[in-house]
Parts: structure tokens; sequence; C-alpha cells
């Protein structure tokens, strides 16, 4: 009888946090949704998850990952959803060194 409620409750938490397939939108640009429920973390292990999902794919790739976009729908007891949207690019790509604030820019704006 221990045993078959140590299963269910393991088969409760391992059903209560869940990740979709990376799905392609467009040229090096993906999507990814996460849901996790509010005994497994919520909204900050949802977030959690997507990035990680996210970073894996990307890394799958010898790329990384460039957030898009992200939100976040909480629902009851924070429970939640995130959506990430992200791009894949190469450490060259212009795209990805805009987005890196500690590069300096080798233009230099005068003005006179």
């Amino acid at each position: 009888m221990k045993r078959i409620f140590l299963l269910t409750v393991l088969s409760l938490l391992a059903s209560c946090m869940m990740s979709s397939d990376v799905v392609p939108t467009g040229p090096d640009s993906y999507m990814v949704s996460t849901v996790a429920c509010p005994a497994c973390g919520g909204t900050t292990k949802s977030v959690a998850m997507a990035y990680k999902e996210a970073g894996e794919f990307c890394m799958s790739q010898g790329k990384r990952l460039l957030k898009s976009s992200m939100t976040n729908d909480r629902w009851f007891n924070e429970a939640g959803e995130t959506v990430l949207e992200f791009r894949c690019l190469g450490e060259d790509h212009p795209a990805f060194i805009r987005a890196d604030e500690r590069r300096d820019s080798d233009i230099i704006i005068e003005h006179r």
C-alpha cells in the first residue's frame, strides 16, 4: 500500500511540470512553452525550465541563446506558464553582439 501511495505521489509531482517541444517560428527563431504547478515551484520554475530548454537547444547547434520575448501567465495559487521566444545565434552575429552590453563599440561618433 505504501508503494502505491508513493508511486502516485511521485507521478503527480512529475506531471506537474511540463515543457513543450521547441518550435521553429522563423529563421533562427524558436518558441518553447513550460508549465509548473505551485508545489513544483510555480512561475519561477516555469521560467527556469524555459531558459534551460532553450539554452540546451541552442547549445546543441553550437550557438547561443538570445531572448526575443517572454510572457508569463500566473494561475491560481502561483501556478504558471511561460512562453519564451528566442533566437539561436553565433557569438559573432551582429544581433548577439549588440545585445551584449559589456562590449565596447568600435564606432566613434563625434559631434562638431
